[in-house]
Formats: C-alpha cells, structure tokens, sequence
C-alpha cells in the first residue's frame, strides 16, 4: 500500500498555494495605495506688462504681474505641487532703457494668484518713439510629486518677452538757475524751464522744490506755463532761502510737469531735475585788538574788522558778546557803513571791569549781522579772541618832591595829582593822614575834574612836632572819586616822604644870652650911676 498522495493530489495543493499566496500580495498592494496616495502636478506661470507706454528722457516704472496657472496630474492633495515658491523675476535685456532695479523677490504664488516686481527704468531723453522688447528671467521652486514615502523638488526658470511703447511726447528740462543768495540769507533766483520733447505740453503747470538746504518760495514755486511748445523756455523768478550751516557745492532743485495732450487728456507728471550753486559764504575777520582793561576801572577794546567778501556788506552790526560777566559792556552793537569786499573799519567798545575781577585773559566774540537788502537778516560768525584784564594800577600819579617841615613849625604842602586813568574823573576828593611827629589841620582837598592826563594841586596844612626826629617820615593819602560811568571809587592808599629838618639858632628868632648879659650889666652901672649923681646933686 503506497504511504504517498497521488500526483494529482500534488497538483491541487500548489494550486492553492498559489492562490494564497497571489491573494495575500494583492490585499497588501492595495492596503499600501490606500495608505499613500501620490499627487503629481505643476505650476505653470505667465508674465504680463500691462503698462507699457514711456516717454523720452523720463523715469518711469515697470510693474511685471506674474500669474500661476497650475494643472494637476493625479492626486487629491494638490495645493503643494500647484504653488511656485521662492519666485524671482528678472530684467535679462533691458533693450534701449536704463533699468536701475536687479533681481526682485516675489514669494509664494498659489494656484489662480497674481503677484507683481516693480522695476525703475530710465528712458533715454533722445530715443526715437515707437515699440521696443525687453526680457525677463522668471525663476521659481516647485515640488511636482507628493507622496508619502517624500517629495520631489525641482527649480524653474521661464523666460518672458515684453513690448514697450516710447510715445511721442512733451519732455521738460530745467535751464539755467541764477542766484545772489548765500548761506543763511534769502535772495532771488531765476530759473528756465524747458520743453525738450517733440509734442506741445497744454495747461502745463510746474511745481518747483529744492533740497540740501535750498528752500524755494517758502517750501515749493508754482508756475502756470499753460501751452508749452517744444523748443520753448520759460523763465521763473523765485524767492530761494539757503540755510545757515549749508556745506559749499551744487544743491539740487526738482521741477514736477503736470500737462495735458492734445485731446485734453492728463499725462503721467513728468520731473526735472537740476543742480544750483548758492554763492560763497560771507566771513569776516577782526584783526589788530588792543584793549586798556585793569581791574575795576573802565577801559576800551579796539580793533579792525575787515569784510573777506565775497559780496559787499550793507547793513551790517558788528556785535561783541564777552564770556566773561566781569566784563560790562553796555552798547554790544556797532552799526557798520556799507563795506566792499576786502574793505576795513576801526571799531572802539568802552568796557567797564568790575573790582572784583581778577587779572588775566578774557574771551571776546564777535559776530556780524547783514541783510543786504534781503528779507532776511544773516548772522555770520562767531570770531573769537582775547582781551587781556591787567592788574588794578594806580588812578594818579603823584608830584611834591623835596617837602620839608622844620622841627616845631608848620607848613603848606603843596602837592601835584595826575589823572592816569582813560576816563575824566570827578569830584575828587583827597584826604591826608599824618601820623606823630606829624599832624595836620587840614586834612581835605578837593579837585572838580580831572580829564586823562591832566594835572591839578592839593594844598594841606602840616606840623612837625619840636621834639621831631629830623629824618624822613611819610603822609598817607587816599582818593574818592566819580567814574564817567557815574560809580563812585575809593582809590588805593598812596604814601609821600616829607623830610622832618632840625631846627637851627642863626639869631633871627631874638637876643642871644651874650647880648642879654651884656644888656643886663649895662643896665646896673647905668642904675648904679644915676643913683650917686643924685646923690651929689643933694
């Protein structure tokens, strides 16, 4: 008895086999697609110039709009491979125009979505009108397959090809510009303007600015030029201010166009622009100073001032501002006369400098006010330097020499003041002090005046005491005074010799003790004779 299965028996059971087996990698193919699905789509971007048209010798703006318009091959989850991310868009040929912005970044655009770069092109002032291309690069990301295994990235690029329209057109130009401002005042300006272009410009108004530190009329000019012909030239005369701290060189001036065309129809405003040169900054320079400043008298400062141009000065004041408050200046401001370029004045500032100064160099600065008929007044300036304050020195000077006084008797003393100050003194009044062996009964003088310079006398009484060393003693003296500025000043102490002499008998003061003796005896024998004559006589 055969123990193995029949062939046929064989055959059914691989059957089977198979039919498992095929059964089971199908469950398994289609559980897998179940799980992940694949999405397969792309992109798909157009450029378009919607506005087209410029003018000769205009800046103008190109805005590119890119729209996605996406198709989709298989899968549900599309809005991954529909989108283009990281777009860029780029001018490759700019043809005959000057095209002043590179690579623009756009982002993300999704399936339908627009987005625009925006371009500034120049147009040639020159160029003939009509149709030109230009070209543009538009490179992008896009993932074109999805699955769940991972995606399938890829970076496009498109290129895209644009008409532009050069119209014929009015073009508009700034000529010369002419000035007498300066920095920091306000003058008057003249400036051309021009149409350049080959069309005629109607109801044409131009709207003018400045910049740098250039103001035109207060902030901006408005000129109506109405029909504005090619090849015509309009001049306009503005009032131009330039600021004070303005740095030298070429400002610029801007002129805005708004016109219409010949069928009555607003253009695009066309600008102008052109540089002005304000003239030179004034400056001047004080030279040769010179003061007589001590401590608490009144004194001068001195000097020249010189206009170093470049235009001559009308106008002007000339204005000192010490950094000192120990310094009084009461009249700051020196009216000028008209001064050329290159042309000096003398200028003189009585100063008074208070007692409680102390001696040493002080600052002065000077500035200089002008409006040469402008509408403003220029400040130009400061222009430092010093002024040297010198010790308190003696108001007088004082004469007498030789005054002598003998012992026991009394005297005049005459002596001589001198006004040694730059200024008339008044009611001067002086005291003596004299001190044992001497006195005084007078001890005042006065004087009315004293002019600088001047000399005047004061008359004391002194006594020298009889018991006096002869020798060489000393009288005090002070001063009160008047000051021109109406202040009243007590002087320092001033001392003077006066030579105590002895005093000698020369027989001129009465009889010396010989004569009295001899007088004496004579007397007593003409006594005694008298006596015994009348006694004879008895």
């Amino acid at each position: 008895m055969s123990s193995g299965r029949s062939p046929t028996a064989r055959s059914a059971a691989f059957v089977a086999l198979v039919l498992v087996v095929s059964l089971l990698a199908t469950t398994t193919l289609f559980s897998g697609a179940a799980v992940g699905q694949v999405s397969l789509g792309e992109p798909e971007l157009d450029a378009y110039l919607p506005a087209n048209e410029v003018a000769p010798g205009t800046e103008s703006e190109f805005v590119v709009r890119v729209q996605n318009d996406a198709s989709v091959q298989a899968g549900t989850a599309t809005g991954a491979v529909t989108t283009a991310r990281a777009v860029s868009v780029e001018i490759t040929d700019e043809g005959p125009f000057d095209v002043r912005t590179g690579k623009t970044p756009i982002g993300t655009i999704r399936d339908g979505a627009v987005s625009s770069a925006e371009f500034r092109v120049v147009v040639p002032k020159h160029i003939d009108p009509g149709t030109y291309e230009i070209e543009a690069e538009i490179d992008y990301s896009v993932t074109n397959r999805q699955t769940s295994a991972g995606d399938q990235r890829l970076r496009r690029s498109t290129e895209e090809t644009f008409e532009v329209t050069v119209t014929d057109d009015a073009l508009f130009a700034i000529g010369n510009v002419t000035t007498d401002a300066q920095p920091g005042t306000t003058g008057e300006a003249e400036i051309e303007l021009k149409n350049v272009g080959s069309a005629t410009a109607y109801a044409t108004t131009a709207t003018i600015t400045g910049g740098g530190g250039v103001t035109i009329d207060g902030g901006n000019a408005e000129a109506f030029l109405g029909e504005f012909d090619p090849g015509a030239v309009r001049t306009v005369g503005v009032d131009i201010s330039v600021a004070e701290a303005i740095q030298a060189g070429e400002k610029p001036i801007e002129a805005v166009f708004e016109y219409e065309n010949e069928e009555g129809i607003d253009r695009e405003p066309r600008t102008a622009t052109r540089s002005i040169v304000p003239n030179a900054a004034q400056s001047f320079t004080v030279s040769t100073l010179d003061d007589t400043l001590s401590v608490g008298y009144a004194g001068d400062i001195t000097g020249t001032v010189r206009n170093d141009g470049p235009s001559e000065i009308t106008d002007g004041v000339l204005v000192i501002e010490p950094a000192s408050d120990s310094l009084v200046i009461e009249e700051r401001r020196i009216a000028l006369p008209a001064l050329a370029a290159g042309e000096t004045i003398d200028f003189e500032y009585p100063t008074e400098v208070s007692g409680q100064a102390s001696p040493g160099p002080r600052q002065v600065r000077f500035t200089l006010e002008y409006a040469n008929g402008g509408r403003t007044t220029a400040t130009i300036g400061p222009v430092s330097d010093r002024v040297v304050v010198n010790e308190s020195r003696g108001e007088f000077s004082i004469g007498g020499d030789d005054v002598r006084v003998t012992q026991g008797s009394t005297t005049e003393l005459t002596l001589s003041i001198t006004n040694e100050r730059p200024e008339t003194l008044r009611n001067v009044n002086a005291k003596l002090y004299a001190d044992s062996p001497l006195s005084t009964s007078s001890d005042e003088a006065f004087v009315d005046e004293l002019e600088p310079g001047e000399t005047g006398e004061i008359r004391f009484d002194l006594t020298a005491a009889g018991g006096a060393m002869p020798k060489t003693h000393r009288v005090e003296l002070d001063f009160q005074y008047d000051t021109e500025g109406d202040e009243t000043v007590l002087s320092r102490t001033y001392q003077h010799p006066v030579e105590i002499e002895e005093r000698v008998d020369d027989g001129d003061d009465g009889p010396s003790t010989l004569v009295v003796a001899v007088g004496v005896v004579a007397l007593v024998a003409l006594l005694t004779g008298g006596v015994l004559w009348w006694r004879r006589r008895d």
